[in-house]
């Protein structure tokens, strides 16, 4: 502070030095009489500049912000002319002044004097037309909006919201330019009254705003569902200022009323508006659209509901809005069949709900979807998981137009994911992305969380996909009569858990060429001990092992059918399952289930605990005498943790009421048992080139 005081002390001292040294001078050269008195002059008038007026045009009355500098931030010392036409000045500072377009304006340049200085601007275009009269705003029987002046020069002004009842019909005719300013300006058709605006391609009709700013005036809203309601070969620019009592938002066009609002959109250009370009409520009936371009809105160029997507276009164009895409709201599709098209911008589900589908969505190849966290895909009822339902989703792209599923944010679990609960044969995922799916459970009977769900019976063909970042399993198959048709070529990688939970009956439905085994969290597939009952089994090798858990109550596999593995497979226990022949409760009933498991030498067949050591997974349980049961190139390991019949038997393998196997070139080591136990008379081993060690018991128990 000092050192500022002492600043300002110097240069008011050198001030004073000067003009004392000036008046010297002055009244020295006075006396000499040889010049005239010398003064100090004055500072040149600055010349004031505009550098743009917003908006530029409007009729008149219009508020005019005029931008520049050097103005006076004295409003009297502005001299503000429309084309010669003299405003008053509402508001002043050196680089802004407020006016309004004077009485009398007409259309030409903008000026501003100060000082004698003149600037002038650009040129502002003062609207004059046709207005209509808001004191009569309600149109009760049908009436034609004529072409009244000639051109590109605006016919009507309308500063009211104009109400069309009583099913009469407003019919604007080819090339009418209208022009709306106000919070309430509009065309609202209601209790039965409809809007007719056909222009051409020569003579479209437009409506504006009074000036070319955004949210100059509310919008065109429908509803009503009179039949001649249609916009054809219409432009809807700077619409959008205030809300819709009915829909609650902004937009340019909107349909409404739900139920009671029905038009057709054609050919139509929307664009330059505050809020959505289109917006459709629930349950109203966009009856034709096809043609048009809705861009540089400030929302997403259209927002409707779940059942209405099939309304609209691919033809028409959709870029460059303030939301890159279609904002997709939360209803069910029920009624009717919804076919999907391609647009070029994604479908965002912007709604944290389940999107039932009781009937059937078809969607085009191409297409992207996005789901908020809390979104996603679901068939059947909300209340009920199992009720019948014929709903169906296709989702059929192709190599080079996939159809992709994602999450509006990006990483794991960051959306429900797709559930599929029916058998209609059209449920397909063909060419699909599936990623960030499996933010919680899908179903109420979900215990796990994944990118897509089989709940019940439920059918799906899924080919030549990609499923990954799943915030839970790539695929959980919940039920045991849910099946994965056609499983081919997929990749299912990078999930939170396993790529697949499934039932053991169901494990032959997977494919070797899909790859399980990139970047998820649990390196193999995921498998619920389920007993065997129903039908054979083939289990294929895969690039990851079969982690198989016990039954659901906690008990080991029940296998009454024919098993065969393929050679190359790896099969991991958890403590407690085993694979058993026979039927739980009854150990020596006849029985027709049967083991064959043929490695080669280049390709063994491995069964070993989920952890090392001896004895910690049960085993394998032979109780049939058929000569299906072989074992050829076998690596079993760390089975016998417990008695396996109730008549006893604790191995790797337990042979039990007149039991039949060979076993041949295999390795038996680290039971909790023996390698090989007996249980009962009348079995029958047959073994060559076995290698047998560190089995707790020894390596074949007497018989």
């Amino acid at each position: 502070m000092k050192t500022v005081f002492l600043k300002k002390h110097r240069y008011t001292f050198k001030l004073l030095m000067l003009l004392t040294v000036a008046t010297v001078m002055t009244t020295s050269c006075s006396k000499d009489g040889d010049n005239g008195p010398i003064t100090v002059d004055e500072p040149a008038n600055v010349t004031p500049t505009i550098t743009g007026i917003s908006p530029t045009s409007g009729v008149i009355g219009t508020e005019v912000t005029i931008t520049g500098s050097n103005f006076s931030s004295t409003s009297n010392q502005n001299e503000v002319e429309f084309n010669g036409t003299a405003a008053i000045v509402k508001s002043a500072s050196t680089t802004q002044l407020v006016v309004d377009v004077p009485e009398s304006a007409t259309s030409g340049t903008v000026s501003v004097v100060v000082d004698g200085k003149t600037a002038t601007g650009p040129s502002f275009s003062v609207i004059t037309a046709n207005a209509i009269l808001c004191d009569q705003n309600e149109i009760l029987e049908n009436m034609v909006w004529e072409d009244m002046v000639a051109g590109n020069e605006i016919d009507y002004v309308v500063q009211c919201a104009i109400l069309i009842k009583g099913n009469a019909l407003l019919t604007i005719e080819p090339g009418v330019i209208i022009a709306f300013e106000g919070e309430d300006s509009g065309i609202f058709s209601s209790e039965g009254g409809g809007l007719k605006a056909i222009g051409t391609q020569n003579e479209p009709i437009k409506f504006l705003g009074t000036s070319e700013n955004k949210g100059v005036w509310k919008g065109i809203y429908f509803g009503s569902t009179h039949p001649e309601n249609r916009l054809e070969n219409v432009m809807v620019m700077h619409a959008g200022r205030a809300a819709s009592g009915q829909s609650g938002e902004k937009g340019a066009v909107q349909l409404s009323r739900d139920e009671d609002s029905a038009a057709a959109i054609v050919n139509c250009t929307i664009t330059n508006n505050d809020g959505y370009g289109l917006f459709l409520t629930d349950e109203s009936d966009l009856e034709e659209f096809s043609g048009n371009t809705i861009s540089d809105n400030e929302e997403a160029p259209v927002a409707l509901y779940f059942n209405q997507m099939g309304a609209l276009d691919a033809l028409s164009d959709y870029q460059g809005n303030g939301k890159n895409y279609i904002e997709v709201r939360e209803n069910e599709i029920e009624d009717d069949m919804v076919n999907m098209p391609f647009l070029n911008i994604p479908y965002q589900f912007v709604e944290s709900k389940k999107y039932n589908i009781k009937n059937a969505l078809n969607i085009a190849a191409g297409n992207t979807l996005k789901f908020t966290n809390g979104a996603g895909f679901r068939l059947g009822e909300q209340a009920s998981d199992c009720a019948d339902t014929s709903g169906s989703l296709n989702a059929t792209g192709t190599m080079d137009s996939p159809i992709t599923f994602q999450g509006v944010t990006s990483g794991k679990g960051t959306w429900l994911g797709l559930g599929f609960n029916s058998s209609n044969s059209n449920n397909k995922l063909i060419y699909c992305n599936i990623s960030g799916g499996g933010s919680a459970g899908i179903y109420n009977a979900s215990e796990f969380a994944a990118n897509i769900t089989l709940q019940c019976d439920s059918r799906v063909t899924i080919q030549n996909s990609t499923i990954e970042d799943s915030g839970g399993f790539g695929i959980y198959v919940l039920d045991e009569d849910a099946e994965l048709e056609d499983f081919e070529e997929n990749t299912v990688v990078n999930n939170e858990l396993a790529p697949l939970w499934m039932h053991l009956p169901q494990v032959d439905q997977l494919d070797a060429t899909t790859t399980y085994a990139e970047g998820n969290g649990r390196a193999y597939i995921q498998v619920e001990g389920d007993a065997v009952t129903e039908a054979e089994l083939t289990i294929k090798k895969l690039e990851v092992p079969y982690r198989i858990e016990t039954e659901e109550s906690g008990r080991e596999t029940y296998v009454e059918r024919a098993i065969t593995i393929e050679a190359g497979t790896v099969l991991e226990f958890e403590t407690g399952a085993g694979l058993v022949l026979g039927s739980p409760g009854v150990d020596c009933i006849p029985t027709t289930g049967s083991l064959n498991a043929q490695g080669t030498i280049e390709e063994p067949i491995i069964f070993r605990g989920a952890t090392e050591g001896q004895g910690t997974w049960l085993g394998i349980g032979i109780n049939s005498s058929t000569s299906a049961n072989l074992f050829t190139y076998c690596e079993i390991s760390g089975g016998g943790s417990k008695q396996m019949y109730n008549a006893g038997g604790q191995g790797n393998l337990v042979i039990h009421c007149s039991g039949n196997l060979t076993i041949e070139n295999s390795t038996i080591s680290d039971s909790g048992g023996w390698g090989i136990d007996f249980v009962q008379g009348g079995n029958s081993l047959t073994e060559t080139g076995n290698t047998f060690s560190n089995n707790t018991s020894g390596n074949i128990a007497p018989n």
